[in-house]
């Protein structure tokens, strides 16, 4: 048996065994574990040459430390009560109208997901939403046909920015995307995916969306403000932030450089208002998806090395090629989009990634339809990204239960038809920008 064999039964190996992982989840086990024992062997191994490492690093550091800093931003920001002001004052805004508060609900959800992430728009928005919405509705299916869109549309919706997403920023940084280039060509996706999955859903829980709700049963919003300098000064630190995005991105900066400043801030800030310390804050990040990001990156990569990933790697190659058409590019977006449904969109990102370095001067619109195929596609299953798998288990711990049956159930058609519709964006957006 040759070295070259051996390698790839090792490197298949690995690559399984963590997908499996990340998919079942075991004892609720954090992903970051399974992917960073697999790197460790895959290295110990030689399964890749030491010389990649820095590559890996460098193609992952930017999208994890932005990952963090804006997850801070955002503990931040609810630290002083700013998202449970926002979801009150929405719900009162709505005067007592289910479909007005279904709006709005979701107007809420898309701009958190596109300035600070789609897991930091479930982490922190799904149980503001799951508490306001016992209060309003005693039975738990007219609060459904909410989070249902709230959790979709955190994903779905979550590439208008590059930083909206840690996909976008792997890929972004990748190709040397800027925010605003990037912020030009998904406008139109954007908006076709979160128009599409808000009338699906819409139409599916049409019944249970009509119903009224007493608005008398919630408090004021300002109650839940616990520093009025702070709630002022957030509002600062987000119109900051877009600005920052904007200038940075003229000048070629790492996203980190402009999300990293305002979220220390807001920390330290909210320290010297005695509403949380700064320990707290840090401790409560997701510091786990350094590693986890990072040792997909290793374990991917030696799969690559192995050939693997060929049966993917090869026809990717040919759709994101410089003459590639249209039809090739919207192919090679689907691949993604099934491959994130089957095995998370992190792994499916990073395969992404190693096909483009390999092709000089990439098509545009293949990029682009990959962005959406990794950021939308997860959808179709309950394990295709952390978001989702987040949201379920927020759910679970305020006591609602969605098998993975009744979740398939519910998205697979509207992410189908979302993932479609944003294809569509995309050429539209291709047409007025190539």
């Amino acid at each position: 048996m040759g070295l070259q064999t051996v390698h790839m039964g090792i490197a298949s190996s690995l690559l399984v065994a963590v997908l499996a992982c990340i998919v079942l989840r075991p004892r609720g086990l954090n992903v970051a574990w399974p992917a960073s024992v697999a790197a460790l062997i895959a290295i110990a191994l030689g399964l890749l040459p030491l010389t990649t490492l820095r590559t890996i690093l460098n193609d992952t550091w930017d999208a994890s430390a932005t990952l963090i800093a804006l997850f801070l931003l955002s503990e931040a920001l609810d630290a002083h009560g700013f998202f449970t002001w926002a979801a009150l004052y929405l719900a009162r805004s709505a005067r007592g109208s289910g479909w007005l508060l279904y709006i709005l609900i979701l107007v809420l959800t898309l701009a958190t997901t596109g300035l600070l992430a789609n897991d930091g728009a479930v982490l922190i928005l799904i149980p503001i939403f799951a508490t306001l919405l016992v209060k309003i509705y005693k039975a738990e299916a007219f609060r459904l046909p909410f989070l249902f869109a709230a959790g979709f549309l955190a994903d779905a919706a979550s590439t208008l920015f590059v930083p909206s997403n840690l996909t976008n920023i792997i890929i972004a940084d990748a190709n040397r995307l800027n925010f605003t280039a990037f912020a030009q060509w998904m406008a139109l996706p954007t908006l076709f995916a979160a128009a599409t999955a808000s009338c699906c859903f819409g139409v599916r829980f049409h019944r249970l969306l009509g119903k009224k709700y007493d608005t008398q049963v919630l408090e004021q919003p300002h109650a839940a403000l616990q520093d009025r300098l702070l709630f002022w000064v957030s509002w600062g630190a987000l119109l900051l932030l877009v600005i920052g995005y904007i200038i940075g991105s003229q000048f070629h900066l790492p996203i980190s450089y402009i999300a990293g400043p305002i979220a220390l801030s807001m920390v330290l800030l909210v320290q010297v208002r005695q509403i949380r310390s700064v320990r707290s804050l840090l401790l409560a990040a997701p510091w786990s998806i350094l590693f986890y990001a990072l040792a997909m990156f290793v374990v991917i990569t030696a799969a690559y090395y192995a050939h693997v990933l060929s049966f993917l790697t090869v026809p990717l190659r040919a759709f994101v090629a410089p003459s590639a058409d249209v039809a090739g590019a919207i192919l090679s977006g689907s691949i993604l989009a099934l491959l994130s449904a089957a095995a998370n969109n992190l792994p499916a990102t990073l395969i992404g990634v190693l096909v483009l370095h390999m092709v000089p001067h990439p098509n545009l619109l293949a990029i682009y339809a990959m962005i959406l195929g990794v950021d939308v596609g997860p959808k179709f299953t309950p394990f295709g990204s952390l978001a989702t798998l987040l949201w379920l288990d927020i759910l679970r711990r305020n006591g609602i239960r969605i098998s993975w049956l009744r979740y398939f159930y519910e998205n697979w058609w509207i992410t189908l038809v979302t993932l479609g519709m944003s294809f569509v964006g995309l050429v539209v957006s291709y047409a007025l920008f190539k």
